[in-house]
């Protein structure tokens, strides 16, 4: 025979249960905790730590670059009103500062609706939580090309380098062993299919041969180049590259000198 304390006692925890799921969508006040149905690296212990997981932002499909345009500091996190394209949303990011008309990098995002911040008094109807942002020229600090490259620079005037594998390779031959191309420069041969120009300092673009499995090769070149345009490049293949800020990959060219 079943026990009525017991059953009472499983009901009772089943409405607690439920009614924790329900909680307000609020910052918390410095010194508390907010824990999100999807990890977005923000309101955590892992909050200040760059995201997980390899980048690519020529590619990276939940890469947003956003100029901001207002900033509402509190004592642990900071919202940003940002304009991307023609779009203006708030951000909501961990306390850093941000220049007002500079431009940013930020990936994925959770969506929040009815969006309490208990220091401001205000409730923001959409709100997006991120991991952080990203000054759209913070490579500049780490080695990188000081600026855009929307022409050729000095560089285009050097002698192309010597190749280490005669011709062009093929960059399904790349992918299938890596290691075997690791710190060579090679020259591919192909079509660009997509650029994200001026991060870090320099030109992301990638390159398809239509070779086996038509695989996509991320390269980095000062050089100006446009999506759809047939190109001839050579630079240095490099691995397990790390660039900080969830910027990583496992193959990347850099250093691409255009022959044509």
């Amino acid at each position: 025979m079943i026990d009525t304390r017991n059953l009472i006692v499983l009901f009772v925890a089943v409405i607690f249960l439920y009614a924790c799921g329900d909680g307000p969508k609020a910052i918390p006040e410095e010194g508390g905790d907010a824990r999100q149905e999807q990890s977005t690296g923000i309101f955590s212990s892992e909050g200040e730590r760059a995201p997980a997981g390899a980048v690519d932002p020529a590619a990276e499909k939940d890469l947003h670059t956003v100029v901001a345009l207002e900033t509402l500091p509190t004592t642990k996190y900071v919202y940003v009103r940002v304009k991307e394209g023609a779009e203006e949303f708030w951000i909501a990011t961990l306390l850093q500062d941000v220049v007002i008309g500079r431009s940013y990098f930020y990936r994925g995002g959770l969506l929040k609706t009815d969006f309490e911040s208990k220091e401001y008094n205000r409730t923001f109807d959409k709100m997006y939580l991120v991991s952080q942002l990203v000054p759209s020229d913070h490579g500049n600090s780490m080695g990188g090309a000081s600026t855009a490259t929307t022409s050729p620079g000095p560089s285009a005037k050097a002698p192309m380098p010597a190749v280490d594998v005669p011709g062009s390779t093929k960059i399904a031959d790349l992918f299938a062993d890596p290691k075997k191309f690791g710190g060579k420069t090679i020259q591919v041969s192909g079509t660009c299919t997509k650029v994200n120009p001026n991060i870090m300092g320099r030109n992301w673009i990638h390159v398809k041969d239509k070779s086996k499995g038509d695989p996509e090769l991320v390269i980095t070149t000062d050089a100006p180049v446009v999506e759809g345009q047939a190109v001839t490049i050579i630079g240095t293949v490099v691995l397990n590259k790390d660039f900080g800020s969830g910027y990583k990959y496992d193959i990347l060219l850099e250093g691409g000198r255009i022959v044509k």
